[in-house]
């Protein structure tokens, strides 16, 4: 057993850290949490959850050494290939823990296969290949399907038509398995709520986004994982001196979404690509203040990368911090609730009862 000693538990439904300081005893799950025989509350750190990167796409090894070292203990691959690569990050015990959809779905012809060199395989030609790319994915180990919507009015990129959309979504249901969709225009959003996706990731900065799109995405439960820091380098890449003005519609659309009740995620989109960069782990950091500035609260923006993200993949095991919790742990010096930027730099990080060498 492995014993974290005088921390504070970081109260996320509170306006500060919680009472007296602990003693965290833990192997792969969290095993005891005793209140400290002589407290020092002065040198007290503050333990909370470890972070969840909701959108992430694999590539070197030290990348996501990286993220783990900023107290990211899961992550969230929503588009890697080949599936061995993935395998092969699965089993290293010196990285977050992984969920992933490895390859996407679209239509043969997208930027996915013929652009990013995605397999063909993950091209589908229509309603009626849905229940063979879905084999193709769970016969591969995925934990959930991703699903690229693209907007027809918007791009000339090949678009799957609503039918294979909702054919894959329902088709995943089935099985058991959360959707995630790409989707970046408002027209694409409409089309995620017509396939019956779970999750939307991406959000429009081209324009504001309909009331009655915010208002299904409330009555369905459907959650966004909005990634405005990639959006931010979206901008920055494509629209030059309108990149701020881009940046400011995503954040309000955001802002939207939020005060209607949507569930927000945080997810980053982080990936080694040339034309759009996105750092693992740092960003994620980014992102959390992002959501900060749209009107989460500090607690809603931490929970939005914990106990929020957790619910939404149906990881019951992680999220917080109690007996018998997977011990995903971060230890930061500070309270986050009064300065979120401490999360940044984190004291010590534990996944999976590993301590990791800082």
């Amino acid at each position: 057993m492995t014993v974290l000693r005088n921390v504070r538990i970081l109260d996320l439904d509170s306006t500060s850290s919680a009472g007296d300081p602990v003693d965290v005893e833990f192997a792969d799950t969290i095993t005891a949490i005793r209140p400290v025989a002589a407290p020092d509350p002065s040198s007290a750190a503050t333990l909370l959850p470890g972070l969840i990167d909701t959108h992430v796409h694999l590539g070197e090894r030290s990348r996501l050494v990286e993220a783990l070292r900023s107290g990211l203990t899961t992550v969230v691959d929503l588009g890697t290939h080949p599936d061995s690569l993935v395998a092969g990050f699965r089993s290293d015990d010196e990285l977050p823990d992984i969920l992933s959809a490895g390859s996407a779905a679209s239509a043969p012809g997208s930027t996915q296969i013929d652009v990013m060199g995605f397999p063909a395989e993950s091209g589908v030609t229509g309603p009626g290949d849905a229940e063979r790319f879905l084999d193709w994915r769970v016969g591969n180990g995925v934990d959930l399907i991703k699903i690229i919507i693209e907007d027809p009015d918007a791009t000339d990129t090949p678009a799957l038509d609503i039918p294979a959309l909702r054919a894959l979504a329902e088709g995943a249901r089935q099985r058991g398995l959360l959707t995630v969709a790409h989707a970046v225009t408002a027209a694409a959003f409409a089309r995620g709520l017509d396939a019956g996706v779970d999750i939307l990731t991406h959000v429009p900065f081209d324009r504001p986004l309909p009331e009655a799109i915010i208002e299904r995405m409330v009555e369905t439960g459907t959650r966004v994982s909005p990634t405005l820091v990639m959006m931010r380098a979206i901008a920055d890449a494509r629209l030059g001196e309108h990149a701020d003005a881009a940046m400011e519609q995503a954040i309000a659309n955001v802002r939207a979404m939020h005060e209607a009740g949507v569930i927000v995620i945080a997810g980053t989109d982080a990936n080694e690509t040339p034309f759009a960069p996105v750092r693992h782990g740092p960003s994620l950091h980014t992102e959390l203040a992002y959501l900060v500035r749209v009107g989460m609260s500090t607690a809603e923006a931490i929970r939005a990368a914990t106990s929020t993200a957790a619910e939404t993949f149906g990881l019951s095991d992680r999220g917080g911090i109690s007996e018998g919790a997977r011990a995903d742990l971060v230890v930061v010096d500070g309270d986050p609730l009064a300065d979120l930027s401490v999360l940044a730099s984190p004291a010590e990080v534990v996944v999976g009862g590993r301590r990791i060498a800082r």
